[in-house]
This record gives C-alpha cells, sequence and structure tokens, in this order.
C-alpha cells in the first residue's frame, strides 16, 4: 500500500499508510502517540499509546534522526557480536529513563543500524518487535534506510520508500492527534 511519513527532529513523526480499508495513521508528537485505524474496535477509532507501545514509538521516531540517540537511550551495555544476513553485526543495548531494553544491532563494517528489537509487556506477557533495516541510500550526505521489515509475533509489515525529500517544511498540524479515519468501501 502506499506510504507517507513525515518526520521531524527532534522525535516528530507520522506514518500514513493507505490500504484498501483507508488510511491508519501512527503519530508521535514528542510526548504523546495515537494510532487511527479504520479496522479499529469501536468506539475508539482514534486510540492512545501509552507504555511500551509509546515508548518504542517514540524511539522509532528518534532514529528517524539518529544523531541524537546517545541522548535518547542511555544505560548503555555493548554485546557480542552476531551475524544477521551473513553480515557482522554489534548488539548494544540502551534504555529510555525507567523503560525496556532497547536493543540494537550495528553492521560491524558499514556501522549502520540494522536491527532494532524492542518489548512490550502485555497480559500474556512480553511482546518483542523486530525492525530491520536495509537498502541505505545517499540523502544529502545522510545514509537512510529505504526499506525495514517491521516484524511482531502476529504479524509483518515491509516499508519501501521510493523517495525522500531532505528538510522540507512540514505543517505541524501532521504531527497532532489524528482524526478517526474514513471508512473505504470494500470491494
Amino acid at each position: 500500500y502506499p506510504l507517507e511519513i513525515f518526520a521531524s527532529a527532534p522525535g516528530l513523526r507520522t506514518t500514513i499508510l493507505h490500504s484498501q480499508y483507508g488510511d491508519q495513521t501512527t503519530t508521535y508528537d514528542g510526548r504523546s502517540g495515537w494510532l487511527a485505524a479504520p479496522m479499529a474496535v469501536k468506539p475508539l477509532p482514534v486510540m492512545q499509546l501509552t507504555g511500551d507501545n509509546l515508548e518504542g514509538l517514540s524511539v522509532e521516531a528518534e532514529l528517524a534522526f539518529p544523531g541524537r540517540i546517545k541522548q535518547v537511550l542511555g544505560e548503555w551495555v555493548v554485546g557480542p557480536f552476531a551475524v544477521i544476513a551473513d553480515r557482522d553485526v554489534r548488539m548494544v543495548q540502551g534504555r529510555k529513563p525507567g523503560g525496556s531494553p532497547i536493543t540494537l544491532y550495528f553492521d560491524e563494517e558499514s556501522g549502520l543500524l540494522t536491527r532494532l528489537v524492542r518489548y512490550a509487556d502485555s497480559p500474556v506477557g512480553r511482546v518483542p518487535t523486530q525492525i530491520d533495516y536495509e537498502d541505505y541510500r545517499d540523502v544529502s550526505g545522510i545514509q537512510m534506510p529505504f526499506k525495514w521489515t517491521s516484524t511482531w509475533t502476529d504479524g509483518r509489515t515491509v516499508f519501501e520508500l521510493s523517495s525522500v525529500q531532505p528538510n522540507a517544511t512540514i505543517d505541524p498540524a501532521r504531527f497532532a492527534k489524528p482524526m478517526p479515519p474514513a471508512q473505504a468501501a470494500i470491494r
């Protein structure tokens, strides 16, 4: 499905997925986060995210501009080498103050982020979300992933960008609580 991402430093991000069922919008405004989805359970077509889900969304928003990662996460622990897709990677773990561990895997040769693993507590235990980054391209002197795959317990979404507009002017309203989505006609 077509996808739009609006991101602004520090830590503002809105993702709009245009699906056959209607637009699914995930927004983080630097403090609060929401999910507006056409298939959401009534009467909550716009759900405010809390706890580990909000923390995960904030980390993903900050990683859109990784220059601040040292300020965003703390309590750093450098782990062992691992192999992801036949590449040597270094595991590094940090956390937001009072938050859950966020595990990052960096390609040993390029230094680029290869994988992020975060957890959210749920009634059935800790649920992992894994995001694999690839297809890095130069955008105004910065290496940006043009493809990433987000995998969680019962699903997977692959995001692929066709273009990136650096330093574009973004209306601040893009980072506000989204409106309930309109239901698309299902054929």
